[in-house]
């Protein structure tokens, strides 16, 4: 659509029509217009969800303070990629599935496992291709809580293995952390197809 400007004359029978005016009416308009898209924004009080990302690096630290995955909770359009990287440690990256680790698959039914070595000189990553819920350990840290949770696209909840309870074989740690990860992703995946 083209819009034309006209300064204001003496023979525009009297309308107050300026540039000026016309450009301050069109940026209320389009301020309020984007308020509301944000009011409406899907994962908004949640920083871990909402806009999904082709590219998320998850760090793994062991000291200390005690383990961290950070984020834990990883957001991804189809396709994006996963690189996870040691801070501290040597540590590995398994679905939780019954080639690759546990006895309960928690991952999409279309997925495929992987596992992988990090360590601060040597990152691994993985895309994901398709849409689903991903849980994931480090084997070596399980004990202590050293879950993550990939979610890519906004798959239908209820179709997902891993917002199912954690195997009763788990360690406490880890299954409390995938039932805290799991609750929100749930929340936002309901929202999302409410």
């Amino acid at each position: 659509m083209l819009y034309r400007f006209e300064r204001e004359t003496p023979s525009m029978s009297g309308q107050q029509s300026t540039r000026r005016r016309l450009l301050t009416s069109g940026s209320a308009l389009l301020a309020t217009g984007l308020a509301g898209c944000v009011d409406d924004e899907l994962g908004k009080d949640d920083p871990l969800l909402g806009d999904p990302e082709p590219y998320v690096e998850v760090t793994l630290a062991n000291d200390e303070s005690g383990v961290r995955v950070d984020p834990p909770i990883a957001h991804l359009v189809e396709g994006g990629t996963v690189e996870w990287v040691a801070e501290s440690g040597s540590h590995d990256t398994a679905a939780y599935h019954p080639e690759t680790h546990g006895d309960q698959r928690r991952i999409s039914e279309d997925g495929e496992p992987w596992e992988g070595s990090v360590s601060p000189s040597s990152p691994f990553d993985r895309e994901f291709h398709h849409e689903g819920v991903y849980d994931y350990a480090c084997r070596s840290h399980e004990e202590r809580g050293m879950v993550g949770t990939i979610l890519v696209g906004l798959p239908a909840p209820e179709e997902q293995p891993g917002l199912e309870a954690p195997s009763d074989e788990y360690p406490a740690d880890a299954s409390d952390e995938l039932e805290r990860y799991n609750e929100r992703v749930r929340e936002f995946l309901v929202e999302g197809h409410g």
